[in-house]
This record gives structure tokens, C-alpha cells and sequence, in this order.
């Protein structure tokens, strides 16, 4: 184990000084909104906007709304917000038949990512874009959720699994109308015992969508999944994510368990992206995080598996050697440990399964394959 803060050098560098100030209008209160308000749209186009920057306007409107601020952008900034209500009650719609079409078959559900989110913790149709969203249902259920899902018209875009397999969590669907979400049956990408989220289901809450129930995470909970979603290497965040976790924080200040919070970090060895989000908030967002805990997560020792986790994921190009190197990282993950000495037959046919190969003597081909395109390539 080693101590390690790869953000220390500026943990905000990867945000322009445009996002910042719109993170700030959008989330913080009185004269501080106003001016970075003022200083952003001096400064932005608002018709040329980056795609995350795009996405926070309709909590920009909302906030300003409250603000009772009168302007010429205003009239965009509302019909973004018209727009995002409008998009969100029919996909909301879709939500809703499947919710309607597991319980009526006995399956329980939980709400993930945007539409929970939107859901539950913003409260406000319009203020969260909803780009994906997952459920999450006990492994036991994954198929029989699978079989329901194509009888009301959702096709799998992936191989259907005949059974669930140590390494799978997760499967894609769409629709006629190119919408598309995620069934999942495990939580993050790891630790694929069958009661591995059972800590997470015991502590979920329920929520409403019209008159169906469903259950979403709890605000700590939350928290860590905004930050990590899915437990995979992510250590780039969108800047819509940092204003979801400012939101749970500002509006659940009361209900996150910050001692919880840290012990799942490390359980799932997902420090770094804890490290990296919560230096984000209190330095740009100044969101309500004990000074204590600022200073325990910061001065948590990050283990070697995390570090080269980091080093490789943070790569833009990467060769073939390293690239393996990171499926066996990932495969170290989903076996829930880090110790070198795990079983070789098992990476092998854990590369079997991300591959989609027929027979275990494949890989080696598909492997040699690889490594000449990336070569040529």
C-alpha cells in the first residue's frame, strides 16, 4: 500500500474556466451566482456549447429562475428546460412499463444513474437530462427479466446469455424508438458473488413514479455511484456529475454517512475517484464535506492495483501489452481481489467472455489477432 493523490497537482484541471463558472451559476446561491453567472455569459457562446456544458442548462435556468434573474438568454435557457420536461415524461413513460411488467411478474427493481437521479433527488422533470439509465435486479431474476423485456419489445444488443456467468453483470437493450438502457444484475463491475449487493438492497429506498414503486439508493449510496458508476475505471468526470453529487450533498447534507461512504470506497478500492470528486466539490462548489473526512480520504494509502489502474485508464493510446494488462486488471476486479496469484486458467476464459468466443482455444488466436491490428494500425 502507498499514499497517493494523483489530483494533487490541481485537481481541477481538467475543467476549463468556463465550466467552472457554470457550475458555479447553476449551483451556488446569491451574489456568487449572479457574478459567475455575469462572467460566463460574457464569456460562452451560448448556441456553441460542449455537449456537458449543454447539459446543465436547465439547472442553470432553474437556479436562476429562483434568482429571479430577467435576461435576453433566459428565453433559451427556458426552452432547454421545456424541451428536457417534455423528453424526460416520454421516456419516463418507458420507464414506467417496465417497472409495471417486472412487478406484475414478481421482480424487484432499482432505478439507476439518470433516472433515479431525476427521479428522486431532483425532484424537477426539467432540471436533470436523462442520457442513460440502468436497473439493477437480483441475479436470480436477470433472466427471466431478459425474457420480459423482449416480449414487450426491447431487443438485447448483446449475445443473450443462456446462464448467468461468473464475469457477466450486465446486458443492453433498445427499442423502435433508439431508446436504450441497461439491465444489470450486479451493481459494479466486480465482485460477482450472488448476494453482492445485498448491503446496498438492504439499505435502499423506495420511490414513486406515478403510482408504481421502485426502489433507488440510498443518498450515501448515491453518492459513491455518482462518483463511480459502476465501479469501473473512470477517473475523468463529466462536469454533469459533479453537479449531481452537489446536489445530493446540498439536499441530503443530513442523511450521507460519511463513515459508510469511505469503507465502501475502500472495499471496492475505488478511492481515487472518491479523492478526485470530493476535491473537486469543496473547491469549486465549496459543498458542505466535513473537513475531516476531506483530510481521512486524502490521506487513505491507495494500493498498487489502484495506481496502475489509474496510470493505464488515464492513457489516451495504449499498446497491445498494456491493453491486456488492463482486461486483467478488470479481471482482477471481478474475481474481488488483488492478489497476483490467481487461478490461469481464469483470465483465459474471462477473456473468452468479453470477446464473445465459442471455445477457450480462441483466445490465443484472437489475442495474436489484436496484437497485429493494433501494430498496424
Amino acid at each position: 500500500m502507498r499514499k497517493m493523490n494523483l489530483y494533487n497537482k490541481d485537481s481541477c484541471d481538467w475543467l476549463n474556466s468556463e465550466q467552472k463558472l457554470l457550475l458555479r451559476a447553476a449551483l451556488l446561491q446569491g451574489e456568487e451566482a449572479i457574478d459567475s453567472w455575469n462572467q460566463w455569459k460574457a464569456s460562452a457562446d451560448i448556441e456553441n456549447l460542449d455537449v456537458e456544458s449543454y447539459r446543465l442548462l436547465p439547472l442553470l435556468y432553474r437556479n436562476l429562475s429562483a434568482h429571479g434573474v430577467t435576461d435576453l438568454h433566459m428565453a433559451r435557457l427556458k426552452g432547454v428546460y421545456r424541451r428536457t420536461w417534455c423528453e424526460t415524461q416520454v421516456l419516463l413513460q418507458q420507464v414506467a412499463a417496465i417497472i409495471s411488467c417486472f412487478q406484475n411478474d414478481g421482480i424487484t427493481t432499482m432505478l439507476l444513474k439518470d433516472a433515479a437521479l431525476n427521479i428522486h433527488y431532483y425532484k424537477d422533470y426539467g432540471s436533470r437530462m436523462i442520457h442513460n439509465f440502468d436497473f439493477l435486479v437480483h441475479p436470480g431474476d436477470a433472466l427471466a427479466a431478459v425474457s420480459l423485456l423482449q416480449k414487450i419489445g426491447w431487443r438485447a444488443k448483446g449475445k443473450i446469455p443462456v446462464t448467468i456467468t461468473p464475469f457477466s453483470h450486465t446486458l443492453g437493450f433498445d427499442n423502435e424508438l433508439k431508446q436504450q438502457f441497461n439491465l444489470r444484475w450486479h451493481l459494479f463491475a466486480d465482485g460477482f458473488q450472488e448476494d453482492a449487493e445485498k448491503y446496498f438492497w438492504d439499505s435502499a429506498i423506495l420511490t414513486k413514479l406515478d403510482d408504481l414503486s421502485t426502489y433507488v439508493l440510498n443518498p450515501t449510496d448515491q453518492l459513491l455511484y455518482v462518483c463511480v458508476y459502476g465501479g469501473m475505471s473512470n477517473f475523468v468526470f463529466p462536469i454533469s456529475r459533479l453537479a449531481d453529487a452537489a446536489i445530493l450533498l446540498n439536499s441530503y447534507q443530513a442523511e450521507i454517512d460519511w463513515n459508510r461512504l469511505v469503507t465502501l470506497a475502500q472495499k471496492y478500492r475505488l478511492i481515487l475517484p472518491i479523492q478526485n470528486i470530493l476535491t473537486k466539490l469543496h473547491k469549486i462548489l465549496y459543498s458542505p464535506i466535513p473537513l475531516s473526512i476531506l483530510q481521512e480520504v486524502q490521506s487513505i494509502p491507495v494500493s498498487k492495483f489502484e495506481c496502475s489502474e489509474y496510470q493505464l485508464t488515464s492513457r489516451k493510446r495504449k499498446s497491445f501489452s498494456e491493453g491486456l494488462i488492463m482486461r486483467y486488471i478488470q479481471y482482477s476486479r471481478a474475481v474481488n481481489t488483488d492478489n497476483s496469484k490467481l487461478e490461469f486458467l481464469g483470465f483465459p476464459r474471462y477473456l473468452q467472455y468479453i470477446w464473445g468466443l465459442e471455445h477457450l482455444w480462441e483466445v490465443p488466436l484472437q489475442a495474436m489477432m489484436r496484437g497485429i491490428k493494433r501494430l498496424v494500425w
